[in-house]
């Protein structure tokens, strides 16, 4: 009956390619041919291309600033500062917190005792939400302190009002973190969020936007954030975040052990795996929809090469609970988030899912047009239309999330390093994932300016910290290593 389902799923989109093709316009060139114009391309939104786009290195780290040291413990194990102590009592807006990620990051900042209002456009979709995590979590007191304040996430000024308001009544947020969007393919969509935030001295967190989304944002507003002291951490929570951490602990190894060897010389292979939809709402179906119109981004010694996404498979290990999992190409943020901000020279990243006809699924939607890909009003539609059958197939298939990073080296073979990381459900993971780096900048960690996960959290001692948070519900934590790296050095105080 599944079976059945997806290929009525991949009909309807074929349905609408069709339908799409019927109802296309001539439109006459400037040299006098023709070509088809679909009338839903123009509500398409502006896309930039990845692998041409152009980065001003200024807005990052440099290298020998990016890669820290580490202070020891007697017992062996890496210290920080950085714990959970960190969001006592603190006061944190999340915009967008009546979502399924949202609502996590809400669930376990409260957890720690974070003072949380949400906010958002819908009072009632507030409620409900509020409803379902008092049925998730029903031993739990304080959902019914948590107030919710009305905003427009796309207008600075409204949600500068909220701020302003909060400190005149001396209740002044201490963090914001945003989990509304924009997310793919937004470059041009306004985020008054980061911009009330950087303009008033708020501290700011948002998750998951696109690459080229949040490089336009780092863009716009370094410069003001950095002279207005404002700490901000784009595109974290679990993967792009936890991710990249994992990454960025591997190589600063091999490297402090290899002086010979530079970041470009090493090659970081991401591989990723969410059982179902991970529990996902339809704005990240509709996300992940519109990155399947993309080509993936890879990096082959230093240069940008793009491929097919979720077409060539392979069979990767994510542990003894999950085991092996089929992953293909798929345009993630960390390709060129670890290359830009790291400098790392060969990167690439993989994902899968299950069950497996849900990756035949994903790689027959990603042959289709990237003009009825990118068309989000469709997409959105598709979403909704989806939303009941993905249900049925989580309910058998789960949430299970699970991350691999190896690094290795060409020019030096011994180079054979990996950190793995898995956890039974998506949704907690990632408020898990968003509080270990909530408390890391609300522990004074993280610097003035707009920084992605690798650049924010520097020392080694800082980084492994983060990732001991974020580890506190994975059932697998795992470090394989030729160069003795335990499970301690990457993960902190988790063992």
């Amino acid at each position: 009956m599944s079976m059945k389902l997806a290929f009525e799923f991949v009909l309807v989109l074929a349905a609408l390619h069709v339908a799409d093709s019927f109802s296309a316009q001539r439109v006459t060139r400037s040299n006098g041919t023709t070509r088809l114009k679909s009338p839903w391309a123009t509500s398409a939104p502006v896309r930039t291309n990845i692998i041409n786009l152009t980065v001003d290195e200024s807005i990052f780290r440099t290298s020998t600033s990016i890669f820290g040291t580490a202070d020891v413990s007697e017992d062996g194990n890496v210290v920080s500062s950085i714990t959970h102590d960190n969001l006592a009592d603190k006061k944190i807006l999340v915009v967008g917190g009546s979502g399924r990620v949202g609502g996590s990051v809400v669930c376990q900042l409260l957890r720690h005792n974070a003072k949380v209002t949400v906010g958002g456009t819908r009072a009632e979709s507030f409620e409900e939400s509020r409803n379902r995590w008092k049925s998730l979590f029903p031993s739990s007191s304080n959902f019914d302190d948590v107030p919710f304040v009305s905003l427009d996430r796309e207008d600075e000024t409204s949600v500068a009002n909220i701020l302003n308001k909060a400190k005149e009544d001396g209740q002044g947020f201490d963090l914001v973190v945003h989990t509304a969007g924009p997310f793919q393919g937004k470059v041009k969509t306004p985020n008054g969020v980061i911009a009330a935030c950087v303009e008033n001295g708020v501290g700011y967190i948002d998750v998951c936007d696109d690459y080229c989304t949040a490089t336009a944002a780092k863009t716009k507003y370094t410069k003001k954030a950095i002279a207005n002291g404002v700490p901000c951490i784009l595109s974290t929570g679990c993967w792009p975040g936890v991710s990249s951490l994992m990454a960025k602990q591997l190589t600063q190894s091999v490297l402090a052990k290899r002086t010979q060897l530079t970041p470009a010389d090493l090659t970081v292979d991401f591989s990723f795996f969410t059982a179902g939809s991970g529990g996902a709402g339809s704005t990240l179906l509709v996300a992940t929809f519109l990155i399947l119109a993309e080509e993936s981004l890879t990096i082959v010694n230093g240069r940008r090469r793009s491929v097919k996404a979720m077409k060539e498979y392979s069979s990767v290990n994510f542990g003894k609970i999950v085991g092996n999992k089929d992953v293909a190409h798929l345009n993630l943020l960390e390709a060129a988030s670890v290359h830009d901000a790291l400098g790392i020279g060969n990167v690439k990243t993989l994902f899968g899912t299950a069950p497996g006809f849900w990756n035949t699924l994903l790689g027959a939607m990603a042959q289709l047009p990237s003009t009825l890909l990118s068309n989000e009003p469709i997409m959105e539609k598709l979403a909704l239309f989806s939303l009941p059958i993905v249900r049925v197939v989580d309910y058998f298939a789960g949430a299970t999330n699970a991350m691999r990073v190896e690094v290795s080296c060409s020019k030096d073979p011994s180079v054979n390093e990996m950190a793995l990381y898995a956890h039974e459900n998506l949704e907690p993971c990632v408020g898990e994932c968003v509080v270990g780096f909530c408390a890391a900048l609300l522990g004074d960690k993280v610097s003035s300016g707009i920084w992605f996960p690798e650049e924010a959290i520097v020392s080694q001692e800082d980084n492994a910290a983060v990732l001991g948070l974020a580890g506190v519900g994975a059932h697998t934590l795992e470090v394989q290593s030729d160069d003795g790296l335990r499970v301690g050095d990457v993960w902190g105080m988790k063992q």
